[in-house]
């Protein structure tokens, strides 16, 4: 639908609630048929019923999110907004009026038609862009988003090594986009772009607010988000999974038992029975003990993978070592 349509819509909509809040009647419950006693009662048309109270505040709440929808249409055209978050607004508040026409039509109310646009199909296309966040503390956290050519799709949050950037996880990321995936990858405080000191038990508000920004988008299912980790990423990973309980499985790449006090031990024994893959590599040796130690601390489904001469953290990808492949299978098996 173009803009000079969508305007159109909307001025037709106001107009048409104006006319409406004047003079039209209310809806009423569909008529029952009767059975004539005489020629007068013959004569006279059915009277409507009364609609209870709760319907009456379903028409009311249905004619407002109406109003509310152009009313925040019209101030989207006035900042200049894209055709997607106009569709957004549209699909948001249509979504919900049908759902109240339904209910109304289940109580056999038939409601006032409303001159609303019809719901925009959801068109994503595959894209890379940066954005940025602000934490909870006020720290400017920059991220990469790898949005996938899917809807409903399930989304992934990446954290780094320590002194490392966002761009050490790009290839990866780019494999998990093409699989229908959406990601996030993102500076932790003090690292690369992002703002603010390396206060290494502050960072688990990095990865809330980047978990927070892919729950918000409309082609991820919000209920399948994930963490995977590296290195003092990976310890940030399940302090965090540990703290938010819609997390629904964290992977973690070389990480330790302790890192700059970014301890793991009782945050795997507070993230429960949700599914946990850990990977580290042989002579790697305090990542490798750390790892098996926290897999024997597991609850729920545990995948250990330790490799030989591979690196730490995101080191290990990409040398044709069978990550990536066990990463997507166990993606895959609690996806």
């Amino acid at each position: 639908m173009n803009r000079l349509t969508l305007i159109t819509i909307i001025l037709i909509f106001l107009l048409a609630l104006t006319a409406c809040a004047s003079n039209a009647p209310a809806a009423t419950s569909a008529p029952q048929a009767t059975t004539a006693t005489s020629p007068t009662a013959a004569a006279l048309p059915p009277s409507p019923t009364p609609l209870s109270p709760a319907l009456q505040e379903m028409l009311a709440e249905r004619e407002m999110l109406a109003r509310d929808m152009f009313v925040t249409l019209e101030r989207a055209h006035e900042t200049d907004a894209s055709q997607e978050q106009l569709d957004t607004i549209i699909r948001t508040h249509v979504a919900t009026i049908e759902a109240i026409d339904q209910q109304l039509a289940d109580q056999g109310v038939e409601a006032p038609q409303l001159n609303i646009p019809p719901t925009p199909p959801v068109q994503i296309k595959k894209d890379v862009f940066d954005i940025g966040m602000v934490t909870k503390d006020g720290v400017a956290i920059k991220g990469t988003y790898y949005r996938p050519e899917a809807v409903n799709a399930p989304g992934v949050v990446l954290l780094h090594m320590l002194g490392r950037k966002r761009g050490d996880w790009d290839a990866f990321a780019r494999q998990l986009q093409d699989a229908g995936y959406g990601v996030i990858a993102i500076d932790l405080r003090g690292h690369g772009e992002s703002g603010g000191k390396r206060e290494w038990s502050k960072m688990t508000q990095d990865a809330a607010i980047a978990a927070d920004f892919i729950r918000s988008r409309s082609e991820i299912d919000p209920q399948r988000i994930v963490l995977i980790g590296a290195s003092i990423g990976a310890n940030i990973a399940i302090n965090y999974g540990a703290q938010d309980p819609e997390i629904v499985g964290v992977a973690l790449l070389s990480p330790g038992l302790d890192y700059h006090g970014v301890k793991t031990e009782e945050a795997v024994k507070q993230y429960g029975a949700r599914p946990l893959f850990i990977a580290a590599s042989s002579e790697d040796e305090y990542a490798a003990e750390s790892s098996r130690k926290l897999d024997s601390l597991a609850q729920g489904p545990h995948q250990l993978l330790i490799l030989e001469n591979q690196g730490h953290g995101t080191q290990m990808l990409g040398k044709n070592n069978g990550l990536e492949e066990a990463l997507f299978q166990w993606l895959t098996g609690i996806q």
